[in-house]
């Protein structure tokens, strides 16, 4: 696979013990076969360094250290001008891949993601 080469180099290669399963996640993702891919840790520092992983691909994008508990996910009608994650996807251009690294530090943040990850029909939830 693709990514078996950047995983092999990277600093992830010695912190996790699932290197196969992780190669055919982000292979998925970047054959656009599993879009969105959604990793879950609580490993801050494993998940760190997946992100510098990622962001060491060829025309993928990283946004990182998104509180969302604080951030805004989508816009409403009512706030044009507010900053959110997703115009912060689509800046980077139609069908172009982004990774973005959540932060989820309560609760109420942790289902705000679940909810909008499992209540969109055209998106599948993989953890």
């Amino acid at each position: 696979p693709r990514i078996q080469t950047a995983i092999e180099n990277s600093k992830i290669m010695k912190r996790c013990d699932m290197i196969c399963e992780l190669s055919i996640v982000l292979d998925f993702w970047l054959s656009k076969t599993l879009t969105p891919a959604v990793v879950l840790s609580q490993d801050k520092e494993l998940f760190e360094h997946l992100m510098e992983l990622v962001a060491s691909i060829k025309g993928v994008h990283c946004i990182r250290n998104v509180n969302c508990g604080t951030y805004k996910m989508l816009r409403s009608l009512y706030d044009r001008d507010s900053p959110n994650l997703r115009d912060d996807i689509l800046k980077f251009g139609r069908g172009a891949f982004c990774a973005v690294g959540l932060s989820c530090p309560t609760i109420d943040s942790q289902l705000r993601i679940r909810e909008m990850i499992e209540d969109s029909p055209s998106m599948t939830a993989f953890s």
